[in-house]
């Protein structure tokens, strides 16, 4: 039963794979010391351009996609590698849905604590929507018109990233026959909320990213 640990560490380090930092870097930056400080999308959007933002939201949902694929898919890849390395297979791994959030959750913390950027990462938004595209596609899309529409109001990402991580929980408790699921995306999605109570302070201090107002957007 030791694989799919395996693969629980594994989703830590692709949840962890620092890309608004490369991308910054890249550019000549350190993103970490411009703007939010944070590596997501939204700060490298915000000093670096569009496209830049794009490819980290992209890069960043493919992490949690890919993390929580790979545990899904945990049984076929034990085999696979039991077959090409030549040792014991281990027996089907049961309860695989405990293992399937364990892998999600450790890429959400990857992301907002990876280890290669001194546990100082994003918010865990984009990661956080590809788990859910795994989990629910349904849940997925509708989190991210509710995202859409947040956006297209108030015009700043982070209310709208709250408002997407509050509706999630909802609509997946509605949509989700899944208990196991639901519950942890109500988890999942609390923890994201909790990372942005920096943007939290700046909403009610009036001084958050807007692209009404900030000429870079």
């Amino acid at each position: 039963m030791w694989f799919p640990y395996l693969l629980i560490a594994i989703a830590y380090l692709l949840g962890s794979f620092p890309t608004g930092y490369l991308v910054g870097r890249m550019a000549g930056i350190d993103i970490r010391e411009h703007g939010s400080g944070s590596t997501g999308a939204t700060n490298v959007w915000r000093n670096i351009g569009k496209v830049a933002g794009i490819i980290v939201f992209v890069t960043d949902f493919a992490k949690g996609a890919i993390a929580i694929y790979m545990m899904q898919s945990a049984n076929y890849l034990q085999a696979l590698s039991a077959s090409i390395f030549g040792y014991n297979q281990s027996p089907i791994v049961d309860n695989l849905s405990l293992f399937v959030i364990g892998a999600g959750m450790m890429a959400l913390i990857g992301h907002s604590r990876p280890v290669w950027l001194g546990f100082k990462g994003g918010k865990s938004v984009a990661t956080g929507m590809g788990i859910l595209f795994m989990l629910n596609w349904l849940v997925a899309i509708a989190a991210f018109s509710v995202w859409l529409v947040t956006l297209s109001i108030w015009r700043t990402v982070s209310i709208s990233s709250i408002a997407a991580a509050a509706a999630a929980p909802v609509l997946m408790w509605s949509l989700q026959g899944n208990i196991v699921y639901s519950s942890f995306v109500t988890v999942g999605c609390i923890f994201v909320i909790w990372l942005h109570r920096s943007n939290i302070e700046r909403i009610i201090n009036g001084t958050e990213f807007n692209f009404k107002t900030d000429s870079k957007a």
